[in-house]
């Protein structure tokens, strides 16, 4: 009789659960019999898009269930499973006969405990379906318990107390600032005191100084502690002795460590560090909180594996508003790099290490690299996933050397940033020896002037004048033996470049190089434009560095290789983004565009409230021939608070089809088990880029609406259910007539009148939304002619500007929880500053048409097209530019009868002087409701209200959540 092994009772197991519908096990798994001869692969499964691994005892064998906890914990803590699942099987299954196996263990009570990072069920008894119930518990509580967020909570008192006992004292702070390369600032203002900074720094600037400092001896005791396990000559924490120096203790550990183990990365800046902060008893305080910080930390040994020192860092940079720079958070991190880097995207056999290792990705402003690390994390998940699929056992030495030291490559302007980066990537397997990083720290000014990576659009290996922690003449690489001078800082072909590129931009009060000297900046600024000419790069300063990033990664990307990025909303309709959209139009394929419509978070990065998309594109490879697969936009109702989160809902986007925008009817429901966290859907290569703007996939969080607005953008009005549409009148608006001046050419040539006295040229200005409530209004201002033209302005004369003055004005900015209408009508022509005005070239019933064009601009038809043009800045405080507003398609008033123009007329004299409430509250407004009706009967239309209902919940509107929190987000947010 056949005496089954547990190895056999796991893949039945796993397939029983596969039949459930609870997990997605590989084809390995499901077609692998339970003949004791056939070699059985490890069990390795997804459960909502994480790694779950089964390890099986039998009842009959010593220590069973001692021995398959065991094996399951050391699953999940070396990171080749997110959930590990402990069993004991009766021993009644290995005597079972071959057929009715799988149905005896479907009925038999298991022995069962389920092992997560955050914690562990312990032994319970239960069947199949007890198991289906108690890992949806595990899950729950692993996306409840963020075990990142504990720890970084741990690190943040611990490093303000340390840096509250550093800042008592002018000399370490001194030191300390100088060390990290932080420049003093030219006007530190006038409340600071020489007692509080020394002179040129700020005490911003000290305190940040401080607490980087704290973060990276941190980092460093971590890594220390870390490394007692498998090095049995350096000392535990516990040996440090309160009554000696600690200074002393940690030097000598470090020195022993860089000497005879390696580790610079992390260590050199620490010992730089722990020596500059003197021996002040009070400073040694701050030090043992250090100490039982890290202890605390090391309890939550998952959270080493993410970037938690990051988290902290990016709030306490005293230049990051300068910079321009943000801190990914954690989860967008995860669900960009797992859809970038999905196995089915490129040719690489993810189980053939050889293959992997060829890989190349990298991130030229890479901050504390946590877009690295979430890159290195999906690179090894495909890795995991394709070992075990094939049988292989999943091990994690060889790929993580790899990643190291030849997947990975990352630049930044912060050698303190490059540190931590090197620290993170160690500290994923802190036992696997680095012979080199791939991690280079680029000057910024300087006497040449340097730009950081920005000077990679000259070549591939920009000179460099400092080591990787900006101490020496060189840049310094750690390999095993000994540290190489290195003068350059080569960037390679790309399978895969990914960033979020600071956002600084020139326009505004917000200043490119802004962290640099006054005396530094312009001629920054200069060669940077040089540069661009020179290189004939398709890129525009006004929008920002962003989109001279995107200018660099395009010429290192190979053909089929891919660039994601996370940047301003903007870039998907800005006119400044405009050389950047087309650059991508021409020479890649766009595969995914991800937007948070969550009204509590509408950024993918930490430190900002504006508004961000996530984009993942294609090179085309002249060489593959492949039809091209259209866009997959992604709308998240829920930002995702955890990686955990995040990867599911990569794996039900991945797994599941997405109904085309033109063709489908609602969109694919992202579900996390009862909890809708989004919408997709899909848009062909071809419509979105023949669109004016990438916006329209994005606009909206419910596809019905997106679907809306893309057929009236055709012309049709289709409602959601309906096979055909109602062709519209429309036209583009610039059509119709002339656009008047922005606000800058305003102000140019006018002022306010003083005290508001009449002048010849009357103005709306401003945008009061507790007064302006009706679309019918009078001039609340007066303006009066500059008698000099402001120097620095693109000039503009009186003459030129009062004839662009006009009655019908169309809202250049709004915040639409606050509008009431988008469009007004002035009773005599005016300018403003906020609105644009809007002259009508046709000459014959001008009032009639400024009428019925002020209806339909603030009907529900025309609030979908503009909320569809326009460039979204922080959430529900959008605006639209001239160009798009010109574009943007109108009611043809060229195209309607003398009777519909009659009809609309009369319904704006109905309708002129009543209030209309503000656009959240539309669906129930008795006003907009009789506008959107007079359209429906003029134009011959169907009831369209449902289009109303539908956008008073949009989230840009009204600042709600789509769906009334469930219970397990109302805790959530009270946690």
């Amino acid at each position: 009789m056949t005496v089954y092994r547990q190895e056999v009772f796991n893949v039945l197991l796993a397939q029983l659960l596969q039949e459930k519908g609870s997990i997605v096990a590989p084809e390995s798994i499901l077609r692998t019999g339970s003949h004791q001869s056939r070699r059985m692969p490890d069990v390795l499964v997804e459960y909502n898009g994480l790694r779950l691994m089964i390890e099986g005892e039998v009842a009959d064998q010593a220590d069973a269930k001692e021995k398959a906890s065991a094996s399951a914990f050391k699953r999940v803590e070396e990171g080749i499973a997110h959930i590990g699942v402990a069993v004991v099987y009766p021993e009644t299954l290995r005597r079972a006969e071959f057929s009715q196996l799988k149905e005896a263990l479907a009925s038999s009570q298991l022995q069962i405990n389920v092992i997560t990072e955050a914690s562990k069920t312990g032994f319970f008894e239960g069947d199949v379906e007890r198991l289906k119930d108690a890992l949806t518990g595990a899950f729950d509580e692993l996306v409840r318990e963020d075990i990142v967020a504990k720890a970084v909570a741990l690190i943040d008192i611990a490093v303000d107390t340390f840096a509250l006992a550093i800042c008592n004292y002018r000399g370490p702070r001194e030191r300390l600032a100088e060390m990290l390369g932080i420049r003093p600032l030219e006007n530190r203002g006038a409340e600071e005191t020489e007692a509080q900074a020394q002179p040129g720094f700020s005490f911003a600037q000290v305190s940040a100084a401080a607490r980087i400092s704290g973060l990276i001896l941190l980092n460093a005791i971590i890594s220390q502690q870390i490394l007692t396990n498998h090095h049995l000559k350096i000392a535990t924490l516990d040996k440090l002795d309160p009554k000696t120096s600690p200074v002393r203790f940690f030097l000598e550990q470090w020195r022993f460590i860089i000497a005879k183990i390696d580790y610079y990365p992390i260590f050199y800046l620490a010992i730089e560090t722990i020596t500059s902060i003197g021996n002040m008893p009070s400073i040694y305080e701050g030090l043992y909180r250090l100490v039982q910080a890290a202890q605390d930390v090391i309890q939550l040994r998952v959270a080493l594996k993410h970037d938690l020192m990051g988290r902290i860092y990016h709030r306490l940079l005293s230049e990051a508003k300068y910079l321009g720079t943000y801190y990914t958070s954690i989860p967008a991190a995860t669900l960009l790099l797992k859809l970038a880097l999905r196995p089915s995207a490129g040719q690489t056999n993810w189980r053939d290490l050889k293959q992997v290792r060829q890989l190349r990705i990298a991130d030229p402003a890479c901050g504390t690299g946590t877009l690295l690390m979430a890159a290195a994390d999906a690179v090894t998940d495909n890795h995991f996933r394709a070992s075990a699929a094939e049988g292989h056992p999943a091990g994690s030495t060889n790929i993580h050397k790899a990643l190291a030291e030849d997947i990975l490559h990352g630049y930044d302007v912060l050698p303190s940033a490059i540190h931590l980066t090197a620290s993170t990537l160690a500290l994923k397997a802190p036992d696997v020896p680095f012979d080199k990083m791939n991690l280079f720290s680029l000057p910024l000014g300087g006497p040449h002037h340097r730009l950081g990576s920005l000077e990679f659009l000259a070549g591939r290996q920009p000179s460099i004048q400092m080591d990787l922690f900006g101490s020496m003449p060189g840049a310094q690489q750690a390999t095993g033996d000994g540290d190489e001078q290195l003068f350059s800082a080569p960037l390679p072909d790309l399978d895969l470049c990914v960033m979020n590129p600071p956002f600084t931009r020139s326009v505004g009060g917000n200043l490119l190089f802004g962290s640099v000297p006054d005396a530094e900046r312009e001629p920054m600024q200069k060669k940077l434009q040089k540069l661009i000419q020179e290189q004939k790069a398709q890129a525009s300063v006004t929008a920002g560095l962003g989109s001279v990033f995107i200018a660099i990664a395009d010429r290192y990307v190979k053909p089929g290789g891919r660039i994601a990025l996370i940047l301003p909303k903007a870039l998907l309709s800005g006119v400044s983004w405009g050389p950047s959209r087309a650059l991508i139009n021409k020479g890649y394929q766009i595969e995914y565009l991800i937007a948070s419509q969550d009204p509590e978070r509408w950024n993918f990065s930490e430190s900002t409230d504006l508004s961000e998309v996530m984009m993942i594109m294609q090179k085309f490879d002249p060489a593959d021939p492949a039809p091209l697969q259209s866009a997959v936009a992604i709308n998240l109702w829920r930002n995702p608070n955890t990686a955990f989160e995040a990867l599911s809902v990569a794996s039900e986007v991945l797994r599941n089809g997405v109904p085309d925008l033109f063709e489908g009817h609602g969109g694919f429901e992202i579900m996390l088990g009862e909890r809708k966290l989004g919408e997709a859907i899909a848009i062909s290569q071809e419509e979105l880029k023949a669109q004016p703007s990438w916006l329209l996939p994005c606009a909206f969080a419910q596809a019905d609406l997106t679907r809306a607005a893309y057929h009236l953008g055709h012309h049709s009005l289709r409602l959601p259910g309906q096979r055909k549409g109602k062709r519209l009148p429309l036209c583009p608006l610039g059509d119709l007539g002339t656009l008047g001046p922005d606000r800058r050419d305003i102000h140019d040539g006018f002022k306010l009148s003083h005290n508001n006295a009449v002048t010849a040229y009357p103005t709306v200005w401003g945008h009061d939304t507790d007064n302006i409530f009706t679309m019918e209004q009078k001039p609340n201002s007066y303006l009066s002619p500059l008698p000099k033209a402001k120097a620095g302005r693109n000039l503009r004369r009186v003459e030129d500007l009062w004839p662009l003055a006009g009655r019908l004005l169309i809202a250049e900015r709004f915040w639409l929880k606050k509008q009431n209408l988008v469009a007004i009508r002035s009773s005599e022509p005016v300018l403003s500053n906020v609105w644009w005005t809007f002259s009508l070239s046709r000459k014959t019933a001008a009032q009639r048409a400024e009428k019925a064009l002020t209806l339909w601009l603030n009907s529900t038809l025309g609030l979908i097209t503009i909320l569809a043009n326009r460039e979204e800045t922080r959430g529900a405080w959008s605006g639209i530019k001239k160009p798009s507003l010109a574009a943007m398609p109108v009611l043809n008033l060229n195209e309607l009868s003398a009777e519909q123009l009659k009809a609309l007329t009369a319904a704006y004299d109905k309708l002129a002087d009543q209030t209309l409430k503000p656009l959240p509250e539309m669906a129930d407004d008795p006003a907009r409701a009789e506008i959107d009706k007079a359209i429906a009967k003029a134009l011959n239309l169907p009831d369209f209200s449902i289009l109303r209902t539908l956008l008073a919940k949009e989230p840009v509107v009204c600042l709600k959540p789509l769906e009334c929190p469930s219970k397990f987000w109302e805790q959530k947010r009270e946690e």
